[in-house]
């Protein structure tokens, strides 16, 4: 029976939301892309055929009926991280994160998650017994590790196992009553009787610093097997007593199917149908960065596997053969750079990118052509930073990890034009001067002839050595003059600080340092000359009346305790501010920053990179977003 949590909408209704994205409402967000995202984790619901949730790298949790063909956001609430783990349960979605902010559930008609169970917790694994579905395991971790058990979907948790090393993994073995198998740093342990008594078993295998991956057979409930990562593959038949080693193989992750195993190894998928004893490639697909696994229960055979980079495919044979579906609608990409195209008012420009650790990733320049209806492949370039020149129609500028770029034919071909030993991380478009570009990031640079010649400007801080984030803003009341935020330098502490030019960036003097603790972004007002709003990292917006050499205090600060990333003054209403923060969505100011509300509604990503108006529809706002693409909304100012 199909459970209440999926009647939110007719299926129709939400099939025709998937296809085509909604138009924005007034004062609600609506993604509009591009398509793509990282997928990190995936739960297929067993009553309901085709119905599947997919938790993103930090655009919370999206929603397909039709089997990961077309998406669409559950709704907001969640914070701006990894959704590293999901359990469908007794009629609610449940979803767990890597990070302390712990558990969340959305429950039928809910217009937002709510925060449930223990906090603080990181959730380390979560696992539904096969047999009663509305009970969910979730292993925990803060200052001493437990298992938990939800009887009500995740409503309300109780502790049944606690240790002073961290769980790994969970697998519940489809018997009456259910046994539950806990592997952790201190060993594995197994319940007979749901979590009432407890017994340590002997694998045969040292457990500490060793991950360790479970799960239980699908059909034979005295079956068990243990992935290990420095150990090998192991299997018990007799419901723990007794431990043997298959092989060196040891499957990250790891779904048992029946009659099938499926693990990810190497460079792609492995299978065995003899239990682990020997394993075959099933699917090879290079460097994956991480993928995650479930099964289909609609089919005896059938699993979704979701990679890390954003695809999705599909087996109805046990992994002997994969479909890969299209994922329409999937809106969770992240984007390090928006520009919208003035001289065309339905293009717009974006550059995405996946998060990883290590080197900067590369950007993927994207372009709409319908506003953002439909999306371009990438653009052959890598974008860190962009601008749309205002006066040549078609010119684009793109900072780039060695430099600037530019493109005469919006963005189907780029030549470099400047050479920079490290990545530039800003570029912007002089409005009032044609053919003034400025980049910054290692140095400051400008170029009067669009690109064709640079002068190095002189720089507020060493950067010789160091590479600075930073930020470049122009005055639109006096040509000449132009602002800077430095973030950090690579390699040594140095507060962020806010610096002004008078004199097209010939000289400099710091401003502000006193009032604007660590400036993170300016807005100017768009009537009043010298009127300039500063933010800082800490929520504080401060206001100059005299172009930035003396600030006036607040009474309201934005974000709720959040640092603020961007900050916008409304072109119809100039009493109306707008603010990005980095996990809490954008906040809104009725009278000129004293009082700030959230601006929620729709907010599917939280975590804002950018905030533009549309310079032609100024009641269009876009919000840049990690792990949620680019949102659009339909302001209420100046109706």
């Amino acid at each position: 029976m199909l459970s209440t949590c999926l009647r939110w909408l007719p299926s129709a209704v939400l099939l025709t939301l998937l296809a085509h994205p909604v138009a924005a409402g007034v004062d609600r967000w609506t993604p509009i892309g591009p398509e793509g995202g990282g997928i990190l984790s995936l739960a297929a619901d067993p009553d309901a055929p085709g119905i599947l949730y997919a938790g993103t790298l930090g655009g919370g949790v999206w929603k397909s009926l039709d089997g990961g063909g077309s998406w669409a956001p559950t709704a907001g609430g969640l914070p701006a991280v990894p959704i590293s783990f999901l359990a469908v349960s007794a009629g609610r979605i449940c979803a767990g994160t890597f990070y302390s902010d712990g558990m969340f559930v959305l429950t039928a008609g809910a217009a937002t998650w709510r925060h449930v169970g223990p906090s603080p917790y990181s959730i380390g694994e979560l696992a539904v017994d096969p047999a009663h579905p509305e009970w969910i395991w979730m292993a925990g971790d803060s200052q001493g590790d437990g298992l938990f058990s939800s009887q009500d979907g995740g409503e309300h948790w109780s502790l049944k196992l606690r240790l002073k090393e961290a769980f790994q993994s969970i697998a519940v073995a489809p018997t009456v009553p259910s046994t539950v198998y806990a592997a952790g740093n201190e060993g594995i342990f197994a319940s007979p009787d749901m979590g009432t008594t407890w017994r340590q078993l002997d694998p045969g295998f040292p457990t500490s610093s060793n991950p360790i991956e479970l799960a239980a057979d699908a059909t034979d409930a005295a079956t068990v097997y243990a992935s290990s990562t420095y150990s090998g593959f192991w299997k018990t038949t007799d419901a723990g007593a007794h431990w043997r080693r298959a092989n060196d193989v040891a499957p990250f992750p790891l779904l048992a199917l029946p009659g099938v195993l499926l693990g990810g190894g190497g460079e792609g998928v492995l299978r065995s149908e003899d239990g682990g004893d020997t394993w075959e490639p099933a699917l090879s697909a290079g460097n994956w960065d991480g993928f995650s696994l479930a099964a289909d229960r609609t089919a005896p055979a059938g699993a979704w596997l979701s990679v890390q980079a954003g695809s999705l495919l599909h087996t109805s044979d046990g992994g002997r053969t994969w479909t890969r579906r299209h994922s329409r609608g999937l809106r969770a990409s992240h984007i390090r750079a928006f520009a919208f195209d003035p001289f065309r008012p339905r293009t717009l420009y974006a550059a995405t990118f996946m998060p990883a650790i290590g080197p900067t990733p590369p950007g993927r320049l994207q372009k709409s052509v319908d506003s953002g209806v439909s999306w371009s492949k990438p653009l052959a370039v890598d974008v860190r930073a962009l601008a749309a020149d205002p006066r040549r129609s078609g010119t684009l500028y793109a900072g780039t990890p060695r430099g600037v770029s530019v493109s005469r034919d919006r963005g189907a071909h780029w030549q470099s034009v400047l050479k920079a030993p490290e990545s530039i991380a800003i570029v912007v478009a002089d409005p009032h001067r044609p053919g003034t570009i400025w980049a910054g990031g290692y140095g400051l640079w400008r170029s009067q002839d669009a690109g064709g010649t640079w002068t190095r400007l002189p720089d507020p801080l060493d950067t010789e050595f160091y590479s600075a984030a930073r930020r470049i803003f122009l005055s639109p009341w006096h040509p000449e003059t132009l602002y800077l935020i430095d973030f950090y330098l690579d390699g040594i502490s140095v507060p962020r600080a806010l610096w002004r030019s008078t004199d097209g960036g010939s000289t400099w003097e710091p401003i502000g340092q006193a009032a604007l603790d660590s400036p993170v972004a300016l807005a100017f007002d768009p009537v009043t000359p010298d009127l300039l709003y500063g933010a800082n990292a800490g929520g504080t917006i401060r206001k100059s009346r005299d172009g930035g050499t003396t600030w006036e205090p607040s009474a309201g600060s934005a974000g709720d305790g959040y640092g603020l990333t961007s900050l916008l003054v409304d072109p119809l209403d100039p009493s109306v501010l707008y603010a990005g923060t980095d996990g809490n969505g954008v906040w809104r100011s009725r009278d000129q920053g004293v009082t700030w509300e959230p601006l929620s509604t729709g907010m599917i990503a939280p975590s804002i990179t950018c905030l533009e108006a549309d310079p032609r529809d100024p009641h269009r706002l876009i919000a840049c977003t990690q792990g949620g693409g680019l949102l659009e909304l339909r302001t209420s100012s100046g109706s």
